[in-house]
C-alpha cells in the first residue's frame, strides 16, 4: 500500500514509545488515533502505584531532543554520574560511568516522562487520544480495530490503514497478530521478579543518600536498586528469586508475612531499611512484577501492522534499555520515512531489518548485566577489570570505550556496541593474565593491542 497522508494510522499504547511515534507521524502531516487501555495520566485520575524510575542514555535524549521536549524533560531528571555500591556492613563503593563529561545518565519518573510526551502530543491537532480503551479484536481483513471502555460493555470499532502495536510486553495487537497471522512468538522468562520500594526524602526535603548516583545492594543471587528522584526521594526495586531452593533460602514466595518480610529486608539491607517507613504496606500492595525476553518472529505483517518497543523486542531491565531501545525504533522509522520508501511494507520491512540484530544483542547484553550487578561487582576480579577499563580509557580515548558507555552514552548500533565489547574483554583478559593489582600490567603492550585491535569510535 502506497504512503499517503490520509491514511488511517492507528497506535495501540500511549506510553512513551506510542506517543512519540504520535508525534514524530503528526509533523510530517499523518492523522493518528492513539488509544491507551489506562485512564489519563495527567488527570490525577491514573494508576498512581509507585513505578520504576528510567535511566535515559544518549539513544531515548536523542529522541527526546527530535521533539523539542529536552528542556522539560531535564528538569525532571537528576543526573547520576556513577553507581554507589552498598556491602551488608553500611560500607559504599563508588564506581563512575565513565571520565568524560557526557558520561551522564538522567533518572526521570516513568510517569513524569509520559506525561511530558503526553502534552506536546496534545498540541498537535492530527493526535486524537483515547484513554480507558482497551483492545478487543481486530478484524484484519475489513481493517477494523474493535476497543471496549473500560467499565463499559460499549464497543468501538475503529477502521485503520495501518495498525501499530506500542502497548508493551503483554501486547494485544501482537496476540492479534499471532491469530491474524500465524506469527511465533518466543518468551524466555526468568526465575526472578521484582517489587517497587520507596525511600522518601528527610523532613527537610533532604535525601537520604547521595542523589546523584544509582545505589546498588548487590548480594549475589539477588540485589536491591535505588533510583534518584529531584525530589529528594528514590525509587527502589527489589529483585529476588519468585522461589526459594537448595542455592537460596529465600525467595518472593517465601516472603509471606511482615515478620519474615522485615526481617530480610533488616538483614540485607541494614543501612537503607530504616529509611523505607512505607516499607510494610508496600509489601503487601505492590505485586511481584515478572521479567523476561520476548522474541517475536515477525514486527509486521505486510504493510498493515507494526510491533514497537516492548511489544517487539521485550528485554530484561538490568541494563536500563527498554525505553530507550523502543525510543530508537521510533526514530529509525522517523529516518526511513526521510527515505520516502514507496509503501508502508517497504518502511516496515527495513526498520524490522535495521532493528531486530540490534534488539537481540540489548537483550543478551541485559542478561549478561543482570549477572554482573547481582555478582560480579563485589568481587575484587570485577573491581581490577573495571581499574584497568579506566586506564585504557583514559589513555586512549578515542578507541578504547567501555560496552557500557558505548549502550549508554553512544547511538552507535547495539550490534556493534556488542563486538566492540567483545574485542575490549579479549585484550583485558590478555593483559591481566596472572595479574593481581593495576600496576603489574604492561601498559605498552596495552597500548599496541589497542591500536592493532580496535577502531576510532564515532563521538556521541
Amino acid at each position: 500500500m502506497a504512503i499517503k497522508k490520509s491514511d488511517k494510522i492507528t497506535i495501540v499504547g500511549a506510553g512513551m514509545a506510542g506517543t512519540l511515534l504520535a508525534i514524530l507521524l503528526a509533523r510530517r502531516g499523518f492523522r493518528v488515533e492513539l488509544f491507551e487501555q489506562h485512564p489519563d495520566p495527567r488527570s490525577g485520575d491514573g494508576c498512581m502505584q509507585l513505578c520504576s524510575n528510567l535511566a535515559l542514555g544518549e539513544r531515548a535524549r536523542h529522541a527526546l531532543r527530535m521533539t523539542g521536549l529536552m528542556r522539560q524533560v531535564d528538569a525532571l531528571s537528576t543526573p547520576m554520574r556513577g553507581r554507589l555500591i552498598h556491602d551488608r556492613a553500611g560500607r559504599v563503593t563508588e564506581q563512575p560511568y565513565g571520565y568524560r563529561d557526557y558520561e551522564t545518565l538522567h533518572s526521570v519518573r516513568r510517569e513524569s516522562l509520559q506525561q511530558c510526551l503526553l502534552y506536546e502530543a496534545g498540541l498537535h491537532p492530527e493526535i486524537r487520544v483515547h484513554f480507558d480503551r482497551r483492545l478487543r479484536s481486530v478484524d484484519w481483513s475489513g481493517k477494523t480495530a474493535v476497543f471496549s471502555h473500560n467499565g463499559d460493555a460499549a464497543e468501538h470499532r475503529q477502521p485503520f490503514d495501518v495498525l501499530i502495536g506500542a502497548d508493551g510486553a503483554g501486547s494485544s495487537v501482537r496476540r492479534a497478530l499471532q491469530d491474524g497471522f500465524d506469527i511465533e512468538v518466543r518468551e524466555e522468562m526468568l526465575d526472578a521478579g521484582y517489587k517497587y520500594l520507596s525511600v522518601p526524602p528527610l523532613g527537610d526535603g533532604e535525601p537520604v543518600m547521595n542523589p546523584h548516583l544509582l545505589h546498588v545492594w548487590p548480594r549475589g543471587g539477588y540485589m536491591l536498586l535505588a533510583f534518584p528522584g529531584p525530589d529528594g526521594s528514590f525509587t527502589a526495586t527489589l529483585f529476588l528469586p519468585l522461589q526459594g531452593d537448595h542455592r537460596m533460602a529465600w525467595g518472593f514466595r517465601e516472603l509471606d508475612s511482615w515478620t519474615r518480610q522485615s526481617a530480610f529486608m533488616d538483614a540485607n539491607f541494614p543501612d537503607v531499611t530504616p529509611a523505607m517507613p512505607y516499607l510494610r504496606r508496600e509489601f503487601e500492595e505492590h505485586k511481584v512484577g515478572l521479567m523476561g525476553t520476548v522474541h517475536c518472529q515477525a514486527w509486521h505483517a505486510g504493510g498493515t501492522a507494526l510491533l514497537i518497543g516492548d511489544a517487539a523486542h521485550c528485554i530484561v531491565p538490568f541494563h536500563g534499555q527498554g525505553v530507550n531501545a523502543a525510543l530508537e525504533d521510533c526514530t529509525t522509522l522517523d529516518e526511513i520515512l526521510d527515505g520516502n520508501p514507496e509503501d508502508w511494507e517497504t518502511a516496515f520491512r527495513t526498520l524490522e531489518e535495521r532493528r531486530r540484530p540490534n534488539t537481540e544483542a540489548i537483550a543478551q547484553m541485559a542478561l549478561d548485566a543482570y549477572h554482573t550487578m547481582r555478582e560480579s561487582v563485589r568481587h575484587r576480579d570485577f573491581l581490577l577489570r573495571k581499574a584497568l577499563e579506566r586506564e585504557l580509557e583514559i589513555r586512549h580515548p578515542e578507541r578504547f570505550v567501555a560496552r557500557y558507555s558505548l549502550v549508554m552514552f553512544h547511538r552507535i548500533p547495539y550490534t556493534e556496541a556488542w563486538e566492540r565489547g567483545r574485542a575490549q574483554t579479549a585484550i583485558l583478559n590478555e593483559l591481566l593474565q596472572g595479574k593481581n593489582e593495576l600496576t603489574e600490567v604492561d601498559l605498552r603492550e596495552a597500548a599496541r593491542l589497542v591500536d592493532t585491535r580496535l577502531t576510532e569510535v564515532r563521538t556521541p
